[in-house]
């Protein structure tokens, strides 16, 4: 008996290459979806993790823009906090770095707190960092390994400061570990001198200002112009003119000359209104006349000046004096 054509061996066959085919299509539409699901997956992720390796470069990036800022704040604050301290004990600091680096931080000194520096220590900044960074997902621990104090120029103190930061995106998926040293700039100008602070125990301060003046002396076709002088020395301001004492070593009474130093003139008529016996012999550059043996003055009554004001012969040059204006040797 003959088989029936719809169940020949060539039906079968053809039935069987028909099912094969369509489970080879499922699987490869299966795999298709699986394998697109596992690049989408991967290509989110990979995303993540860049967006968060950015969030947390930005916020190291806004750190060393805004700790100098904050450098600023505390250490204007921990020199005006210095001064009022040695105001109210009448005496100079043995360490003026490390006064500044303790005042810096911390806000206190031989266990005194100073108002001025509520809210405004560099320590209290980091922990607003801390938190701040919290609120955006980042673990942030800071520690500050180092303090350094040093200048470039007679009216900016710099700041130094090497800080450890170990920085962790909350999802663990972005991590730093970095020991990075920074620098805020703070400027000297408005500080109340400590020479004068000290000297005059409190009664006669000296705010620092810097003295517009480039040339004290105009000489001119024999002018003889001293209205720069005039004006330099009745407004009590301050010149640079690559000596005396730098603003820490005026906290210490260090006179030592420094590329970085500045003075002023005393006035011998302020000192008496505030019942302050005046040093009439001594040259009236601040450092000078504060010596505990004030510097003799050598050059008296000069053309066109006031009768107080005396140099001694290394001053005549510094304020445009010599071979400009006649005096009389004191």
């Amino acid at each position: 008996m003959k088989a029936h054509p719809a169940y020949g061996p060539s039906r079968i066959a053809r039935k069987g290459a028909v099912y094969t085919l369509v489970a080879i299509i499922l699987l490869l539409v299966i795999g298709n979806i699986f394998f697109s699901q596992s690049r989408r997956t991967t290509h989110e992720s990979f995303v993540a993790v860049e967006e968060r390796v950015r969030t947390v470069n930005g916020f190291l990036d806004a750190l060393e823009e805004d700790s100098g800022r904050a450098a600023y704040i505390a250490g204007f604050r921990t020199l005006i906090a210095m001064e009022q301290h040695v105001t109210s004990t009448g005496r100079f600091l043995s360490n003026p770095d490390a006064t500044f680096r303790q005042i810096f931080l911390n806000g206190t000194y031989n266990g005194t707190n100073f108002v001025i520096m509520e809210n405004s220590t560099f320590s209290e900044y980091l922990a607003r960092v801390q938190y701040e960074a919290a609120m955006q997902g980042i673990l942030f621990n800071v520690t500050v390994l180092n303090i350094t104090l040093w200048q470039t120029d007679p009216w900016h103190l710099l700041v130094n400061y090497t800080l450890e930061l170990n920085v962790t995106d909350g999802r663990g998926m972005a991590k730093w570990s970095v020991n990075q040293t920074l620098v805020g700039t703070i400027p000297i100008a408005d500080i109340r001198d400590p020479l004068y602070s000290v000297n005059t125990n409190g009664r006669l301060q000296r705010t620092i200002r810097p003295t517009n003046a480039t040339l004290f002396v105009d000489d001119t076709g024999n002018r003889n112009d001293t209205t720069a002088l005039q004006i330099h020395f009745n407004n009590s301001l301050y010149a640079a003119l690559g000596r005396g004492p730098k603003i820490l070593d005026r906290f210490a009474n260090i006179t030592n000359d420094s590329v970085y130093g500045i003075e002023s003139l005393v006035d011998i008529n302020e000192l008496a209104t505030q019942g302050i016996a005046a040093h009439s012999a001594a040259t009236v550059v601040d450092y000078k006349y504060f010596n505990g043996t004030p510097v003799v003055a050598t050059a008296c009554n000069i053309q066109n000046l006031p009768a107080r004001i005396k140099f001694d012969s290394t001053d005549l040059v510094r304020y445009n004096i010599a071979g400009t204006l006649n005096y009389t040797i004191c």
